[in-house]
């Protein structure tokens, strides 16, 4: 991993913002599961998010590029004062610190979750045609769904996964994937929750869309309504999902909903059992222990969705007692499992 400047973060930064002498004051921000390091910036009284992506090739030219394609589709991101692709930089407005999870509560979470899923029906009616994005194809979501069995139950949970679960999980591997590849495809910010959404004064600001792709429909509703960091009663997501669904273009949703309540539960179930193994990675490889925490909420999404289409998937009837009887013995007792119990 290249090692940061400071000197030459100084400089270009100084350049960017037409200063000379002036003092310029760094403090490091919390950082997300990437290689990204984030800095907000103060200078004669203005204040900017310095970010350094040069660990990350290519990444800044994306971000600059996805940013464009949020704003376009009526999203509100941070605008973007400056950026070097070859340096991997960017200066970007401060939107603040104010995340939109700690602000949630029984009583504030309604308006704030019916603000972001207007800016996800904005966003679903962008062109994509002429969008330069990477495509969520069957290739990628598989890809996603390997992580699990490497790096959460063989990694993290240190167990071989018998014959019998492995054909289990390929069948319900390709029913998830038929399923979101059936959806409408839109753009899709790929990481929309309750961390990389910024409340204003105003109104909530997306970020870290840098891994945008074309993909499900109900991707970032997921993304947003099953959150790896807080859960709501299932009650109160389903009718959320009922309320996106009647905002929704006909184009762009099946002719129920009901069955769009089935698409978003299975592309949750894909996305949740991918997350299994991306916390499980950035602990084992990457030192990132934080993430550990999580996983039983993770978990409980996975469960909750096994149990109710067990008797309508059978895919999912297949799976199920096999993850009870192999899979769920094998974390149970783990210290990040019991702790949160």
């Amino acid at each position: 991993m290249q090692t940061p400047n400071p000197e030459t973060q100084l400089a270009w930064i100084k350049t960017q913002l037409g200063l000379n002498a002036t003092e310029v004051h760094f403090d490091a921000l919390a950082g997300d599961a990437s290689l990204r390091r984030y800095y907000r910036v103060r200078a004669n009284g203005r204040s900017c998010i310095f970010a350094d992506a040069s660990a990350e090739p290519g990444v800044t030219q994306t971000f600059v590029y996805c940013a464009k394609v949020f704003s376009d589709a009526g999203a509100k991101v941070p605008h973007l004062i400056a950026w070097d692709d070859e340096l991997g930089y960017s200066l970007q407005e401060d939107v603040g610190d104010r995340q939109l999870l700690p602000l949630l509560t029984d009583q504030s979470v309604d308006a704030y979750y019916l603000s972001a899923m207007q800016m996800l029906s904005q966003v679903a009616r962008a062109t994509t045609r002429a969008i330069g994005l990477p495509a969520y194809n069957a290739e990628r979501l598989r890809t996603e769904l390997d992580v699990c069995e490497e790096w959460f139950i063989r990694g993290l949970l240190g167990m071989e996964p018998s014959a019998e679960f492995q054909k289990a999980q390929g069948d319900l591997d390709e029913r998830l994937i038929g399923s979101a590849l059936a959806q409408a495809q839109v753009l899709v910010h790929r990481d929309f929750h309750s961390r990389n959404l910024m409340v204003t004064d105003k109104e909530l600001v997306a970020i870290d869309f840098q891994d945008a792709v074309i993909g499900p429909v109900t991707y970032d509703l997921v993304s947003l309504l099953k959150d790896c960091y807080c859960t709501w009663p299932r009650a109160q997501v389903k009718a959320w999902v009922e309320t996106f669904y009647d905002r929704l273009d006909d184009g762009l949703k099946p002719a129920t909903g009901g069955e769009f309540l089935r698409d978003f539960d299975l592309m949750g179930l894909q996305r949740h059992i991918k997350v299994l193994g991306v916390f499980a990675r950035l602990y084992l490889r990457d030192g990132k222990p934080g993430y550990l925490p999580d996983l039983p909420r993770v978990i409980a999404y996975i469960e909750e969705t096994l149990m109710l289409y067990s008797e309508s998937e059978p895919s999912v009837a297949a799976f199920r007692p096999l993850w009870a009887e192999q899979i769920r013995p094998a974390f149970k007792h783990c210290d990040w499992y019991t702790a949160c119990e």
